[in-house]
Parts: structure tokens; sequence; C-alpha cells
């Protein structure tokens, strides 16, 4: 018996001096691979194509020895003893799954580099390359196909179940996947996108709508030019501009507007092309200026797109300063000043702004088309101003927006993104001029509080100012509105504020009696309307109590208006308190 005994206690040695030893070997590859992983993210978004390459040649040497460390007769043993397996399963798991990613989709990862490249999306003499953009997808797809799986199982495993020594290089390599696999769904994204998107398939046909901020909607500002480019074989050309006033009004919505619409935006949502922006939900009003373009004109577009004079601003940053045919000079400091209210005070009729709106675009887009900027800088605005909501895309076809869905150039409506909840607040002018120009918005979120269930329940301040010069009353008629609509220097605004997905909006405050309020159901999302109307210099504010639903433990996001400066229309969240 003593002999039996004794025997077991050598093989119960024996493995735990092997499993010992495994771990240890586990715990420095995985750190090694982590380490690798986060140089190659990094040289992935810098455009490194060399430095890539060499990382991932080296990468799957420690995640085989990971892998190779974490499997053999003792850890099969040990899988089948109680209170362990689960622990020896997650490690093996994610060991293997490492490996399958370094060895399997490393080289198709680095056709993806060369996709993101900013110089193959750069456009060159007007027409952007897209020939190498059809040859690489399917390797593209392969690689993010590859990752997004590893990334799924790995968020099945339970970190807490894994030796301590195990943890924190596991979670960091998690946090890493996660890294790489937002980079391959861009990539992969955009090598299904932009091919058909830009004419490989046939000509196609796209509106862009140009929201004037100083007078304030929902998504920007009303579409103050609408302008028909065509696409063809990567080509982009500018075909004709139109002013936004030139369409309808229509005598009945051109869509079938819904009763919760109709009484948030009236009517004037379907049958006013200035005013298809009443809705945060771009794809929304995307459809509604696709109909009234073909009402008006006959003919359907492929999409529609959506960009303000502060984005256009943002981009001379990389194309340098544009002089027009007038002799004036937009620049990266003075275009959205100009175009929003400079305009206004120098030109008396609509007319004479029309022109000079279209003049200015057709300039601006020429310098962007013409390929003298910098393209990685070029690319990081274009980013930058879609992360503002300034940058928006719908497509008319079905498979093209599906990929489009719950990106940051969408546009729509959303109360949650990536576990986190998103709070909306927008601005809807009422006054029918530009003084919304002087209009500051700020959002801040306060006593943020979390549960176990992942909600939270916080405050909601919003800070709605009036900046109206002293002098108002000698600023042109246009640009305050003449007293037609509300008193020369006043602001008459509808603020809207969304609770996220599955939460709801507890109460709401204002520091101005004289505003109203009315609590709707949107698309879905609980959402309260206050309507205000500001005097020269006022400042309003309201509070939300505001509850989200579960499940949504990241930091609170704040979507809102984009204003007609930067930072004048200003979201801010607290951190979260227990």
């Amino acid at each position: 018996m003593g002999g039996v005994l004794g025997g077991v206690t050598v093989v119960v040695v024996i493995v735990g001096a092997a499993l010992v030893l495994d771990v240890r070997t586990a715990h420095a590859e995985l750190r090694m691979a982590a380490d690798q992983v986060r140089t190659l993210q990094a040289q992935v978004e810098a455009g490194d194509r060399e430095g890539a390459a060499a990382t991932a040649m080296e990468l799957p040497e420690h995640t085989a020895k990971a892998r190779q460390a974490t499997y053999g007769p003792h850890w099969t043993l040990l899988g089948k003893v109680p209170g362990l397996g689960v622990n020896v399963h997650a490690v093996q798991t994610v060991s293997a799954v490492v490996d399958d990613i370094a060895a399997g989709a490393l080289s198709d990862l680095i056709e993806a580099v060369q996709v993101v490249d900013p110089s193959r999306m750069a456009p060159v003499e007007g027409r952007i390359a897209l020939a190498p953009i059809v040859d690489v997808a399917p390797q593209v797809v392969r690689a993010d196909e590859t990752v997004q799986s590893a990334r799924s199982t790995l968020e099945g495993v339970d970190s807490n179940a894994l030796a301590e020594q195990l943890r924190g290089p596991v979670a960091e390599l998690t946090g890493q996947v996660d890294a790489i696999a937002s980079i391959t769904a861009t990539a992969s994204r955009a090598v299904r996108l932009i091919p058909p998107m830009l004419g490989s398939e046939g000509p196609r046909e796209y509106l862009l709508l140009v929201q004037n901020n100083a007078e304030p909607r929902a998504t920007g500002g009303i579409p103050g030019a609408v302008v028909l480019l065509r696409a063809d074989q990567g080509a982009i050309e500018l075909v004709e501009q139109r002013p936004a006033s030139s369409f309808g009004p229509f005598d009945e919505p051109v869509v079938e507007v819904t009763n919760v619409e109709r009484a948030m935006f009236g009517t004037q949502l379907g049958r006013y092309m200035q005013d298809v922006t009443f809705t945060p939900d771009f794809p929304r009003s995307a459809e509604i200026a696709g109909e009234m373009w073909r009402r008006e004109v006959g003919t359907d577009v492929d999409g529609v797109l959506s960009i303000d004079p502060v984005a256009l601003q943002t981009l001379l940053q990389a194309t340098g300063p544009v002089v027009l045919v007038n002799g004036q000079e937009l620049t990266s400091e003075n275009a959205a000043e100009i175009l929003l209210n400079q305009v206004y005070l120098e030109l008396e009729t609509p007319s004479a702004q029309d022109k000079f709106f279209a003049m200015a675009a057709g300039t601006i887009f020429s310098s962007v088309m013409s390929g003298a900027a910098d393209p990685a800088s070029m690319v990081g605005l274009l980013d930058q101003v879609a992360e503002e909501g300034r940058l928006m895309m719908w497509s008319a076809h079905a498979r093209e927006q599906a990929l489009l869905a719950g990106t940051t150039l969408s546009g729509e409506l959303r109360g949650s993104t990536r576990g986190a909840p998103v709070v909306g607040v927008y601005v809807n002018d009422r006054s029918a001029a530009k003084i919304g120009y002087y209009q500051d918005v700020r959002a801040e979120i306060e006593a943020n509080t979390c549960r176990g269930d992942g909600s939270r329940v916080f405050t909601l301040v919003v800070t709605v100012s009036s900046s109206v010069p002293e002098n108002y009353i000698e600023l042109p008629a246009y640009l305050t509105g003449g007293g037609q609509t509300v008193p020369v220097g006043n602001i008459r605004s509808d603020v809207l504020v969304y609770a996220p997905t599955g939460g709801r909006i507890l109460g709401a405050r204002s520091s101005d009696e004289a505003t109203s309020y009315t609590p709707r159901l949107h698309n879905g999302l609980s959402m309260g309307t206050h309507k205000l109307e500001l005097l020269p210099q006022q400042s309003v504010t309201f509070e939300y109590d505001i509850e989200t639903g579960p499940n949504q433990a990241g930091t609170p996001l704040v979507r809102m208006t984009p204003g007609p400066k930067d930072g004048q229309f200003l979201p801010l969240a607290s951190p979260c308190r227990s």
C-alpha cells in the first residue's frame, strides 16, 4: 500500500513540476506575444508594411511555444481534475487561438496594411486606383474572418479561471487582439465598399448635402446646397450644384411621415429639402433627400453624403489655402466663419449667397480631389470630421448600407455602441434665420453612478447660451430673421435629448420656466423635447435624470449636433462612481 501511495506521490510531484515549468514558459511566451501584437498594431496603423511583415514573421515563434507548453499528457490529466479542468481549458484555448492567428491570418493581415495605407486611398489627378483594392480584397476579408472568429472565442474565456501568472498577459493579449480585430474589420469593410461605391461596377451618382450650421438642425444644419457627384472607375466628378431652396416645397411629404415624426418635426421633414435634417437619424434624412431629388430631377441616386463648412475648413489643413475666383482666400482658420457668418454680413441676397457657396464648394472639392494633399494627413482629417459627425454617408444599395451601419460614417440614431451607452443631445433651430451661429451648447454628464448589472444612473446637464452681439439690431435681416418669426436677436430652438438603449429619462428640469417639455418615444428610444427661446446673451440650463439599460458598462458617450465652430457644441462625461 505504501509503495502505491509513494508512486502516486512521485507522479503528482512530476506532473506538478512539469506544470509549473509549462506555466512559466507559457507566461513568458504569451507576454512576448502580447508585446509583439502591440508593436504590430502600431506598425499597421502607421502604414509600416516592412516593419509589420518582420513582426508577423517573429510572432508565430512565441505563440507556437506558448501553445506547445499548454498541451501534453499532464495537461490532459489535469483537465479531468474537478476545479482544474476549466482553468486548463481556458489556458489551452487562449494559446491555440492566438497561435492560429499568428500562423494563419497574419500574412493576409499584411495585405490589410497595404489597403489601409493612405497612399492607396488618395486621389491622383482626380482618380483613386481601384484595381489594387479589388485584387487584395479576398485576402483582407479572409484575414478579418479569422481574427473575428478568434476574438469571439477569446471573449468566451473566463480570465478569473486562469492561474495568477497568466491572467495579466492573457488579458493584455485579448485586448490587443480586439485592437487588431478593429483594424481588420475596418479594412474588410473598406475593400468591400470602396470599389463598387466609386464605380468599379458601373457609374454611380450621389447627392452631397452641405449642411449649414448657422441654422442648426439635429445632424448639423439645414442643407444649404445640394451637390450631384458622379463616380466612375475611381474618378469623382462634381456634376452640378443646386440650392436646397430650389426643391419643392412639396404639397405633401415625399415619403410617409410617421405620427411621431409629424409630432416632433411637422410635415416639413418630408416637404422641404432644408428640413430633412430635423431628424437625428441621418439614414432617414438621406432617404428623404434622395426621394426629393427623384421627384424634382427625375433620376435616382445611389447614395447621399453630408458635410459641413467646419469639416471643409478642417480638410484645408491637408490641402492648404484655396483662392476663389473673386480673389478671396479660404484657409483652415477662416473658411467656416466666412461661409457661415461673414457671407450674410457682406452679401444681401440669397441668390448672391448661393453663388458664393457654389464657388467655394467647387474650389475646395477640386483642391481635395487634385491629390496635392498629404495622403496620411487627409485620411486622418477625414476620420476626425467623421468622428465629429460632420461627415456622413448613406447608400441606396442594401448590402452596402448594411456594411455602413454602426460605423461613425452612418450617422444613424442609436443609443449604445460597443457596450457603452450613448446619450443624444440635438438642436433644431426654429428661428428661420442664420442667428444660430451665435448659439453655444454644452452637455455634461454628472453624478454618474454604476450598478451591478452594467446599467447606470446619471444627471445630464445641458446649457444653451446666446452670444448674439450687442449691435444685433444692426445685423442684416436675413441673418436675424428680420423679426418675422422671432424678435430680432432672439434664438428659438428645440432641444432634443435621447436616453440610451433600454433606458429612460426619469425627470427633466429647466432654469427657465418659460420653456416647455414633452417626453416621447422615437425609434425605440426614450427622449424629450424642450422648446426654448433665448434672449440675446441669455443662458438656460436643463437637467435630465437618466437611467441606462443593463450591460452598458462602458463610459457614456454624448452624440451632439455639430456646431458652427469647433468646440461650440461640446460634450463632456464624468467617470463612473460606485
